[in-house]
C-alpha cells in the first residue's frame, strides 16, 4: 500500500530524522513537510511547505495539503523548552505571562489548531495515525523534581488534548489512532544546554526516531489516547 505522511517541524532535529527515516521506506509514496526553515533533504518523495505557528499568513499554505486524497500518518515533531528570552523555571518566582504564552502556543495551541485545519483530510482518510511529541516530564504522577513550570504544564495540557482528540476521532473512524510519544533525551538544540546534567542515555536523533518508528508501526486501535516512550512503555499522565 502506498502511504502518505505529513511531518510537522521537519527543520528540527527530530523532525528531520523522521523525514529521513520515512524517505528510506519503500512503502512510503509521498512525504509532505511543514517547517519554518527548509527541509535539508533532496528526495523526489518529499514536498516541503513553509509553515510557522507564529505566522498566521503561513496557515494559508496548508490548503495545499487538503488537496491530497488521503493521509496515513501525521507526525507533529514540534516543541519548545527554551529560547533566548525563555529559560526553564527553577521556581514559581521565575514564571511570567510572556514565557507561558509562548510555550503554550508552540506546545499546545499551534499543534491542535493545525489538526483542526487538517480535519477535512483526516475525515476522508480511512485510518490515520496522529503522533505528537510529548515528554516524560509532563507526567504528573512521575514529577518528583518540580520546576520547569511552563514546559511541564504545556506538555501535560497537550496530553489532555491528545486524549480528547482520540475520543472525537474514534467517532469518525475506529481505525484512527492518536498518541503522544516521548523521544527520550535527544541531542538537539532543545536539549543541548541541559545534557551535562543527564545521567541516563542520550540518543542521537536517528536512533530516537528508529525506536519511535517501531512503536508507531505496531500501534493498534486500543492504544489511541495514550502516551508512550520510545520503547513502547506506557507513560502514566
Amino acid at each position: 500500500m502506498n502511504r502518505k505522511i505529513l511531518i510537522v517541524g521537519s527543520s528540527g532535529s527530530i523532525g528531520l530524522a523522521f523525514t529521513k527515516y520515512y524517505s528510506l521506506d519503500p512503502n512510503v509514496e509521498r512525504i509532505v513537510t511543514l517547517s519554518r526553515g527548509p527541509t535539508l533533504i533532496t528526495d523526489k518523495k518529499i514536498h516541503s511547505i513553509s509553515f510557522d505557528y507564529n505566522d498566521e499568513k503561513t496557515y494559508v499554505n496548508i490548503d495545499e495539503i487538503l488537496q491530497l486524497e488521503s493521509i496515513d500518518k501525521i507526525i507533529i515533531a514540534t516543541g519548545m523548552l527554551h529560547e533566548s528570552d525563555i529559560k526553564p523555571e527553577k521556581s514559581i518566582y521565575d514564571i511570567n505571562i510572556n514565557s507561558l504564552s509562548k510555550l503554550y502556543k508552540i506546545n499546545v495551541f499551534g499543534p491542535m489548531l493545525l489538526i483542526k485545519k487538517l480535519l477535512p483530510l483526516i475525515k476522508k482518510s480511512d485510518a490515520v495515525k496522529i503522533i505528537f511529541l510529548t515528554a516524560r516530564v509532563a507526567s504528573i504522577a512521575d514529577n518528583e523534581l518540580g520546576g520547569w513550570y511552563g514546559y511541564r504544564s504545556s506538555k501535560s495540557a497537550l496530553n489532555m488534548m491528545i486524549k480528547n482528540l482520540s475520543i472525537e476521532l474514534k467517532r469518525i473512524s475506529k481505525k484512527h489512532i492518536v498518541i503522544g510519544i516521548h523521544p527520550g533525551t535527544v541531542r538537539s538544540k532543545l536539549s543541548q544546554p541541559f545534557l551535562g546534567h543527564v545521567k541516563h542515555e542520550i540518543f542521537e536523533p536517528k536512533k530516537s526516531v528508529e525506536l519511535m518508528g517501531k512503536v508507531i508501526k505496531e500501534l493498534v486501535s486500543e492504544d489511541t489516547g495514550k502516551c508512550f516512550d520510545f520503547s513502547g512503555s506506557f507513560i502514566d499522565p
